[in-house]
């Protein structure tokens, strides 16, 4: 591997905590514990109640709505049985004082639901669904979608359930679903595998494979597994962090040189036409780019200033400018920007006081904030809903995945494996059922 190479795959190993990648093994997710009362609160609250043998739809839709962090959740007793006869709304509404109501009832070709909004009587929803009642493997994510369509309904907010985390651990990518079940490997390949991004409809997967003389970024096709190499400037070397454009057509990578690490854009529609971005001059590194939510503008981190910093350009490399505030005494350089879906914020971790936090840039204010502040917290990656991150941080010992809602501050673990995980990126939202 080239000493250009050297140097970035250096560059980014640094910037995650990497000091090798050791073979280790995957252990059981610890389950998760489930409340059984409801107290009224700012929130609206809601109940799901369901037919017979839809006792694991209900409990992962309950899950799924409590994650959301938009509702109270009252918890339909495991003792009472399945829902037989109609819901008793009056006693949901006026007892318990709760909002809406979802009732689940089995039908052909797969879930009928019912969303009842109790203040009015009004069904916000009714119709069959096609939902793989199993609540195993794939054909959960069904039921995922099934929860975010309620979270729209009875919110005015986008759901989170029906979306997927790639992340590196090990020597390969893998995905979890955003509850932190489902946990598979993504990466086929023979290399080690680092710097995963998802296709902007979910259908693939780029990622940089690490191999004897080489690093470059491959796409896999998540339905098929086949695999491309996206090309470089040379026939060799190391590309580091792609991210896809909005429209999928286009992706920018870093790739090192002797004169530095820079940014370049390439036709991944056509596999061909690289264009160099960036050019900051010998040894100056320029690195995770990501697309604003129209394609117009990147942010990326660049070290040009002396020091890691965020900087925001035009998609064809124009108007390059600075964009993370002032830092104070104490800190440090910051790396790795993500632009929420909603173009909003920019999300991305500096250091602070000889650690890691993960900051929160609004574009509407032009301040950043500190979004965490216990351990060593970095690599954020926004949610479908422009409201959640997931991020790799050291609180509770290891080095694991945990989400945070940026509004209320709420956190929850959602890997545990023996080992760190690294880099997380959050998927679009689904649809339907995925690969």
């Amino acid at each position: 591997m080239r000493k250009g190479a050297l140097r970035l795959l250096a560059g980014i190993l640094a910037l995650h905590g990497v000091a090798a990648l050791p073979a280790a093994r995957l252990q059981a997710q610890d389950p998760i514990q489930l409340g059984i009362r409801y107290q009224p609160g700012v929130r609206p609250g809601i109940v799901v109640a369901a037919g017979a043998g839809l006792d694991s739809v209900r409990k992962i839709i309950e899950r799924d709505l409590q994650f959301s962090d938009r509702f109270e959740l009252a918890y339909w007793p495991d003792g009472a049985g399945p829902l037989t006869g109609p819901l008793n709304l009056q006693l949901y509404r006026e007892t318990l004082g709760l909002t809406w109501a979802a009732e689940l009832r089995p039908a052909v070709g797969g879930v009928e639901l019912l969303l009842n909004h109790l203040p009015s009587g009004a069904a916000r929803i009714r119709g069959v669904r096609g939902v793989e009642t199993s609540g195993i493997g794939p054909g959960r994510m069904s039921i995922h979608v099934l929860s975010d369509e309620i979270t729209l309904a009875a919110s005015g907010g986008k759901g989170i359930a029906a979306s997927r985390i790639l992340f590196q651990y090990s020597d390969a990518i893998w995905s979890i679903d955003s509850d932190g079940a489902n946990l598979a490997r993504v990466s086929r390949g023979t290399g080690i595998a680092m710097s995963p991004a998802w296709a902007p409809d979910g259908s693939r997967v780029a990622y940089t494979e690490l191999r004897d003389f080489s690093g470059p970024v491959v796409i896999q096709n998540l339905t098929s597994g086949a695999r491309q190499t996206v090309p470089t400037t040379t026939g060799s070397g190391f590309g580091g962090t792609p991210v896809f454009s909005p429209r999928g057509d286009e992706m920018i990578f870093a790739r090192g040189s002797e004169q530095g690490t820079d940014l370049f854009r390439v036709d991944v529609a056509r596999m061909c036409c690289v264009l160099a971005l960036t050019a900051s001059g010998r040894l100056a590194d320029n690195m995770n780019p990501t697309y604003s939510p129209d394609g117009r503008r990147v942010a990326f981190m660049s070290t040009r200033p002396g020091r890691p910093q965020i900087y925001v350009m035009d998609a064809d490399g124009a108007n390059q400018q600075a964009l993370d505030p002032s830092a104070g005494p104490g800190t440090g350089g910051s790396f790795a920007p993500d632009w929420s879906p909603d173009g909003e914020r920019i999300a991305f971790h500096r250091d602070i006081a000889g650690g890691r936090q993960v900051l929160v840039y609004e574009f509407g204010t032009g301040r950043a904030t500190a979004v965490t502040g216990t351990g060593r917290n970095e690599d954020p990656s926004w949610a479908p809903d422009s409201r959640h991150l997931v991020f790799r941080s050291s609180r509770g010992g290891g080095s694991q995945l945990w989400v945070l809602d940026s509004e209320t501050g709420a956190m929850r673990q959602l890997t545990n494996l023996n080992g760190p995980a690294r880099m997380p990126s959050w998927s679009p939202s689904f649809s339907g059922t995925t690969p």
